[in-house]
């Protein structure tokens, strides 16, 4: 299913409004319930930090701005359910991030500075990863 920024994917009584939310990918998307109490990131806003931005097409500018246009644009009490978190966090909300996320509470600048000297180890599935995410998943058969 192929989807774009503010498409609905309907569900039973409920629906999730797509907001494409680049940066950390060029593909990453936000899913907002309909009543907007509740968002799921990925990997764009986690839970006082933000998907890396240097590799796989990622811009921290376009990051930056995208969480602040797409998400903190959202009513404080929504509820933040983020891809994955490191520190077993699963939720938080659009107001904790707003105000205590200590890169995206940066200006901009400063946040592409930050990103810029993360020094991030090279993930270790990173080269069989970019290209399968690349083509959407889609799997090539053997020959």
């Amino acid at each position: 299913m192929h989807i774009q920024d503010g498409d609905p994917i309907r569900f039973g009584r409920f629906a999730l409004e797509t907001r494409a939310s680049p940066g950390h990918t060029p593909g990453c998307v936000t899913f907002v319930l309909d009543d907007h109490s509740m968002a799921f990131t990925g990997d764009a806003l986690l839970i006082r930090g933000c998907g890396r931005t240097d590799f796989q097409q990622g811009c921290a500018k376009t990051l930056y701005h995208s969480v602040h246009e797409k998400i903190f644009t959202l009513p404080g009490d929504c509820l933040i359910y983020p891809a994955h978190d490191y520190h077993g966090l699963t939720v938080s909300t659009v107001e904790e991030e707003r105000t205590l996320n200590p890169r995206l509470t940066l200006s901009c600048d400063e946040f592409v500075k930050v990103m810029s000297k993360l020094n991030l180890p090279k993930p270790q599935q990173i080269d069989f990863a970019v290209p399968a995410n690349m083509r959407c998943g889609i799997q090539t058969p053997a020959s």
